[in-house]
């Protein structure tokens, strides 16, 4: 048992570093805790989960039916008996408040500092990691990289709370622990029972986020590569049977426990994500090229996280995928050949690899390489500092200046990732007003009818029931929301309506840009050159700014490259035209708008032109019969169904 005494010892035995550790959660925790300054949080997906979470706060439980979404989905949407992310988070809320009795504003509080909590507590674990396998400086350096480098940061950012904030942390902490177990080759009571905890952490990651399938890949991966690199060494067989038992000992306690705990289905998804990708065949390079890894579904070619994620590594990684480079041409093969007892960098390699790769393929997997690039950091300066020995101070000054400076780098472009990663909902489009205005003016059951994306806001925020969310639960709910937004007559519109029987129609201003989007959900086609697709081209929603003169005061309004004058912009209409009033494209007669608030041009074709979301948003008096606006506030508006 442990005792005070113990507890005292140790702290004053480690008391500099333990000072040192303290700056590092520091530093992770502010550059994240930005995001705080706002009242809401980030993205969408978050907010889901602050629901469901709430309702465990309150009841300690989850119900077994979705109180708010999908009212027409009969018997109602499921949701899962057990949630390891909510009831966690809910335990944590109810022990920093003391137990004190459930206020939204709290709560609201606390789903924005639990990311920037856990993102700051991993870059802490992320040292104790380096420091088992390498050394503090290598330790010091993987969290230090942790703590800043973008891609990291932008998922434990505040306000980003769901399992991807808390899920990296059991990894950091099995591989702790594995490392630990594995480190010297050996088989006795202590290294079994590090193997066991790192099993327990590896499941918990099962039981938190579906990114735990890594585990499996980078474990199975470098357990036959060790072993072949002990062979070649020519050590002992029995330090490779100590290896092998120690490795069975996790990986069969996490089969066994994940698959009890999310199904086996875990494994065709490694296996198969696996086959899919690495083999280098025509098939595969097609599948990498390709959004979604098919190009077949909707989503697929219309989610922006489904893209190829090469293409932002600047923005997620900076300059500090310099370190990633280096340490797998350079400094871990060097390893690997100059150090006789190193059982644990192949860990570190495959990590790097197997995450590079994700990241490569797929913009919404940049998030899962922030952590490998803080590893590789720490392997380039640990071996880097071993070249250099014991040999004068200029030699090392030589090293740690540009590690200082890539250091620096990486504080400022965290610190710029955050600032510019402003919450969507606290922009100025009317969304955050508009949902505290639907909870105060309608009533408690209020049913919306309303496209996905926003759906996650009206649940959490005005605690109001939707047809869909960001969960996609039935792909029906959006095809019925966009046939209904493109529907060429009032006709067409209420036969939806009449369907689903809501009390009201949420919309907003970007979804008129987004019509030929919107068509491959209505017709559930992939095929954006399908002639039912381009038919809605052009629609376009242009924000606008007014410049003014400094000498002759005259005002110009800047629409997307177009200017017009104030008196060419006040003289566009803001009700619906049924006849084209402008020339829009060599010759060809369309329609152009403004809205009310003059922050938008609209350039409109023919069949754009009408559907019944321009109808509604401009007020033709054909559906004004149907549908009452109540309420308008900026690109946002709401419509009860009469």
């Amino acid at each position: 048992m442990i005792q005070i005494q113990d507890v005292q010892d140790y702290f004053s035995k480690h008391k500099m570093e333990l000072f040192f550790v303290g700056l590092i959660f520091l530093l992770a925790f502010g550059i994240r805790a930005h995001l705080m300054i706002y009242d809401l949080m980030f993205g969408f997906d978050p907010y889901f989960h602050a629901r469901i979470a709430e309702y465990v706060v309150q009841n300690f439980a989850i119900p077994s039916v979705d109180p708010l979404a999908y009212f027409q989905v009969e018997g109602g949407a499921t949701l899962p008996e057990t949630g390891f992310f909510w009831f966690f988070t809910a335990i944590l809320y109810k022990i920093f408040t003391l137990g004190a009795a459930f206020s939204k504003e709290s709560w609201i509080s606390a789903t924005k500092f639990f990311p920037a909590f856990f993102g700051a507590v991993i870059s802490v674990a992320m040292y104790y990691l380096g420091k088992q396998m390498y050394g503090r400086k290598a330790g010091v350096t993987m969290a230090l990289f942790a703590a800043v480098v973008p891609s990291f940061v932008y998922r434990t950012m505040a306000g980003f709370f769901e399992e991807d904030s808390l899920g990296f942390l059991w990894l950091v902490v099995g591989l702790i622990f594995f490392v630990r177990a594995v480190q010297k080759a050996e088989f006795h009571k202590d290294t079994i029972k590090d193997a066991v905890i790192a099993a327990f952490f590896f499941i918990l990651m099962a039981w938190t986020w579906q990114m735990f399938i890594i585990i499996p890949i980078i474990l199975v991966a470098w357990f036959p590569s060790t072993i072949v690199l002990m062979w070649f060494r020519k050590e002992p067989q029995e330090k490779m049977f100590n290896l092998a038992k120690n490795f069975a000992i996790t990986f069969v306690l996490f089969s066994v426990f994940a698959s009890a705990l999310v199904g086996t289905g875990w494994i065709g998804s490694a296996t198969g994500y696996v086959s899919s990708y690495l083999p280098v065949t025509p098939d595969n390079v097609t599948r990498i090229n390709t959004p979604g890894g098919d190009g077949t579904s909707v989503y697929s070619i219309s989610v922006g996280e489904e893209q190829r994620g090469f293409g932002f590594w600047g923005n997620k990684y900076s300059a500090l995928i310099i370190f990633p480079v280096l340490a797998l041409l350079i400094f871990i093969p060097y390893r690997l050949l100059r150090k006789k007892n190193d059982y644990v960098t192949f860990i570190a390699m495959y990590w790097i690899i197997i995450t590079a790769f994700m990241a490569f393929i797929r913009l919404k997997f940049t998030y899962a390489f922030g952590l490998p690039v803080a590893v590789a950091a720490g392997i380039t300066l640990h071996e880097m500092f071993n070249w250099v020995g014991d040999r004068q101070g200029f030699e090392k000054k030589l090293i740690a200046f540009p590690l200082g400076f890539m250091f620096l780098v990486g504080i400022a472009a965290g610190s710029f990732f955050v600032s510019q990663n402003v919450p969507s909902i606290e922009q100025n489009t009317g969304w955050k007003e508009s949902l505290l205005w639907m909870k105060d003016n309608t009533p408690v059951d209020a049913k919306f009818f309303n496209w996905w994306d926003e759906g996650h806001w009206v649940t959490f925020i005005a605690e109001r029931g939707v047809s869909t969310d960001n969960r996609n639960y039935t792909l029906q709910a959006n095809s019925d929301m966009a046939q209904f937004i493109l529907a060429p007559t009032k006709e067409a519109a209420d036969a939806i309506i009449t369907k689903y029987n809501p009390d009201y129609v949420l919309l907003s201003e970007d979804l008129i840009g987004k019509m030929p989007s919107l068509s491959l959900y209505a017709l559930n086609i992939a095929n954006t050159n399908d002639p039912r697709i381009q038919q809605y081209h052009p629609a376009v929603a242009m924000p606008c700014y007014v410049t003014t003169d400094s000498l002759s005061g005259q005002q110009t309004f800047n629409c997307g490259g177009n200017k017009l004058s104030a008196e060419q912009y006040s003289a566009l209409p803001t009700t619906w035209q049924s006849q084209p009033n402008q020339i829009i494209n060599a010759g060809q007669r369309g329609f152009v708008y403004r809205n009310e608030s003059n922050s938008k041009l609209f350039i409109l074709g023919g069949t754009a032109n009408n559907t019944m979301i321009v109808k509604l948003f401009f007020k033709s008096p054909e559906v004004l019969d149907k549908f009452e606006l109540v309420h308008s506030n900026n690109e946002v508006r709401i419509f009860k169904v009469k």
